[in-house]
């Protein structure tokens, strides 16, 4: 479901001067070469038997991290992103193919692209069926689509409510539980062929998002050094998590994460889906 929000043009303007996004991501290279690993061995466990390797697109690919990924195991990659930052990143140090216009502007032909990866975007765009078609549209038959994006259908989204810090952001303007996205899918013309959601043990927004729900950020606030009236920082908050045992343990040892994972109440929803052949 998509919630009102800023049009086209505000969030292009939002991300060609986005630096920080890129440096977060440079700074997590290395940590995310593994999940997107896992992401890639996915896509290929549903692509059509016997077809080699061939083109895949990441539509936000932010530095091209899967897409250094994809190129190693043997994928021709290409990227859309709308940060300068992060383009000039994945350009420059990752010799890749990454576009700066969304999808309908970057020039792929239709049924051009073998895969395409959304990781964490269908949520920054105001209308995802338009979005979801064109992916329909640029992918060959028999092409595999990969979506993930934060569960508004999980434990933590119900817990937390308008405090769920993981899918609740300025920049995230639709919303998706699995049965939204599953109908999302199919509506464009896609047979879904895998929904899961992922949940994680280290979650740093675990503390925060609690005080939220039942009205003690104040608190919490004092607690990590802030002066009356002032507003937590990320930086303050990581700080005092660092060097205090019992809230490190919340956010590091407290959730239930496989037992929410098997339920299917993770907060990381993943639906892989085929155009038909």
């Amino acid at each position: 479901m998509a919630d009102a929000g800023p049009g086209d043009g505000d969030l292009d303007r939002f991300y060609a001067a986005d630096t920080l996004s890129a440096a977060a991501a440079e700074q997590d290279h290395e940590a995310n070469l593994e999940r997107f690993a896992t992401i890639l061995a996915a896509i290929e466990s549903h692509g059509t038997p016997g077809r080699a390797r061939g083109k895949l697109l990441d539509v936000g690919c932010s530095i091209g991290t899967s897409l250094v990924v994809a190129r190693e195991r043997g994928w021709e990659p290409f990227g859309i992103e709308l940060s300068a930052a992060a383009v000039a990143v994945a350009r420059d140090r990752h010799g890749l193919d990454v576009r700066d216009e969304p999808l309908e502007r970057a020039g792929f032909e239709p049924a051009s692209m073998d895969a395409v990866l959304m990781h964490h975007t269908l949520e920054h765009v105001p209308e995802p069926d338009r979005v979801v078609r064109q992916v329909f549209d640029v992918l060959a038959p028999g092409g595999v689509m990969y979506q993930s994006l934060p569960n508004h259908g999980s434990w933590k989204a119900k817990l937390f409510g308008k405090h769920f810090g993981y899918g609740i952001t300025d920049e995230h303007v639709s919303h998706f539980s699995t049965k939204h996205l599953r109908r999302l899918v199919q509506d464009a013309g896609f047979h879904v062929a895998r929904v899961e959601t992922w949940s994680y043990w280290h979650d740093p927004r675990l503390l925060h998002d609690l005080c939220a729900r039942f009205g003690l950020s104040r608190w919490l606030a004092r607690r990590c050094g802030v002066p009356p009236g002032g507003r937590l920082e990320p930086q303050p908050y990581i700080d005092f998590l660092n060097r205090t045992r019992w809230a490190y343990f919340v956010c590091n040892g407290l959730w239930p994460h496989r037992l929410c994972r098997f339920c299917r109440g993770g907060e990381d929803l993943h639906l892989i889906a085929r155009k038909p052949e």
